[in-house]
């Protein structure tokens, strides 16, 4: 990994985090204590935590090569500098304003202007090159050379052109395999070669494709989006889906998808934004957006009826409450007005009826019982959702502070989603019954336990560990930002390489974060 272009007290102090008085003293303390790193005497002297220096210490340069892939409110919450409760208040009151992520937070005293700033420069959004056709052919003749493999490169190269309308990242997922491929394309069917690759690893598979990562990742994007309310960016995206362009109006949501790649302005009247390319009009089409729209108003919904339930009760004097109440009342009336008067015959007959039934219905009920427990004591699905439940309830209590027990949990939780996915093996929810918060935790553990590990000389044992993080977890930056920094290390830079291309090999799922050694620009 390469080094920060500007020292650790100067980025700190560039990004509002230390005034320059403090930078001075934590500097005369390390001239003093020459084995202290500024880093150390800048958290004992409080007012800043050791994951900010961490993240600026071994991420920050890291991102700043790569540009933005996320939210910035991502970035914040990785850096320490916003927690998780003070991110959702924020979303929620996106929802009701037109206002920006970082303005709220602002707003809120959680972090300074110049904070916000300093990220916004230093991580602007990179969105996908559009590049012309000529910049392809250049691609091909530099990197791919198609013409010695197949007659009519030209049209296989049109194709992928047509496709990915110029986007480069596409572009770079696309054309390398037809070179890697060990088939040649008979003269006449380039084309459909094209769109059978196509549509199969980034349309129809789109969602777990090995080479559909990045696609993945601008859905993230769109519907976790931080900058702008999700709702919001979904409407206005769908309205240019449907119409074929919109006008540009420079609005917040049309501003954010130009950076996101899902729109381009039109090449004959710039004045209008249409979607990006073929690829996105099929993945993100009218039924996905729509999917999504209605899983953010279900998430509203339920949100809303938390609140509710947990409001406290209140007597009304509604009709509702009115129609429930009386009947109520009218009944414990009757009750109370006949409790100490002397019962009819018509009802000492009734009791003697009704003592006769119970006692024949007695054995019955034995029987019954025995079944049911019987039936309890075996394995169900049932027990599985009990022991989900409870599991997710202890995923929301996990304290990711301490480092030194990450281990203990990833042991404990990867043996409970086994255990869990073997009682539901035969249903077809089984690959949903862990809940989503606790592998969300996992992954967040496994990134933790990483950095630990390598300190312990165990850095094998820490890629196996971050190579079980899924391409499409918020974790798969940072823990790509790892193994790029072993893979490149003059330690462990040959061992990481090893182990990397026998995953591939021999794991079908290989090692997602992993994935910059199969695209190497480099």
């Amino acid at each position: 990994m390469s080094k920060n272009k500007l020292p650790l007290g100067l980025l700190l102090k560039n990004a509002g985090l230390i005034s320059d008085e403090r930078l001075q003293k934590a500097l005369a303390i390390q001239a003093k204590y020459t084995k202290m790193k500024l880093g150390e005497i800048l958290v004992l002297q409080e007012g800043i935590q050791a994951k900010t220096i961490d993240f600026f210490v071994n991420s920050w340069q890291k991102l700043v090569e790569k540009g933005r892939k996320f939210p910035i409110g991502y970035y914040l919450n990785k850096a320490g500098l916003l927690d998780d409760r003070q991110i959702e208040t924020i979303l929620q009151e996106q929802e009701n304003s037109q206002q920006k992520f970082g303005a709220i937070a602002v707003q809120k005293g959680w972090i300074a202007p110049q904070t916000v700033t300093f990220f916004l420069d230093s991580l602007p959004l990179k969105p996908a090159l559009i590049v012309p056709f000529s910049w392809l052919e250049e691609y091909d003749e530099q990197t791919l050379h198609l013409a010695k493999k197949y007659v009519n490169h030209s049209l296989i190269l049109s194709r992928i052109f047509a496709w990915t309308g110029g986007n480069s990242n596409l572009i770079k997922i696309i054309a390398p395999a037809f070179t890697e491929s060990s088939f040649n394309i008979p003269t006449g069917l380039e084309i459909g070669a094209v769109d059978r690759f196509v549509e199969k690893n980034l349309i129809e598979n789109w969602q777990k494709s090995d080479r559909a990562t990045y696609i993945r990742t601008v859905a993230r994007n769109l519907v976790n989006n931080r900058q702008c309310s999700p709702q919001r960016l979904l409407q206005e995206y769908q309205k240019i889906l449907l119409s074929g362009s919109q006008q540009d109006r420079s609005t917040p949501e049309q501003e954010e998808l130009l950076a996101l790649g899902l729109i381009v302005r039109d090449r004959e009247e710039r004045e209008k934004l249409r979607v990006a390319n073929l690829i996105y009009q099929q993945v993100f089409d009218r039924n996905w957006t729509t999917r999504q729209l209605d899983r953010l108003q279900n998430r509203q919904i339920d949100t809303q009826k938390s609140l509710a339930i947990a409001a406290p009760i209140t007597t009304t004097n509604n009709v509702d409450s009115t129609i429930v109440t009386k009947p109520i009342e009218v009944e414990r009336q009757n009750q109370n007005s006949n409790s100490f008067s002397s019962p009819n015959p018509l009802t000492k007959i009734g009791s003697i009826v009704t003592l006769c039934s119970l006692v024949l219905l007695v054995p019955l009920f034995l029987l019954a019982n025995n079944y049911y427990f019987s039936r309890l004591r075996e394995p169900s699905n049932d027990n599985s959702i009990v022991n989900a439940d409870r599991l997710q309830q202890f995923c929301q209590t996990i304290d990711f502070s301490n480092s030194s027990a990450a281990l203990q949990l990833i042991s404990k939780l990867e043996t409970d989603k086994r255990k869990l996915l073997e009682n539901f093996s035969s249903s077809s929810d089984s690959l949903e019954i862990f809940p989503n918060n606790c592998e969300a935790a996992l992954n967040r553990l496994r990134v933790l336990a990483a950095p630990q590990l390598g300190k312990e000389n165990r850095v094998l044992e820490a890629i196996r560990h971050l190579c079980k993080i899924p391409a499409d977890s918020e974790m798969s930056v940072e823990a790509e930002v790892w193994l790029d920094r072993w893979y490149n290390s003059s330690a462990w830079g040959r061992e990481t390489k090893f182990l990397l291309s026998e995953l591939d090999k021999y794991d079908e799922a290989g090692c997602p974060a992993g994935h910059f050694t199969e695209y190497d620009e480099s």
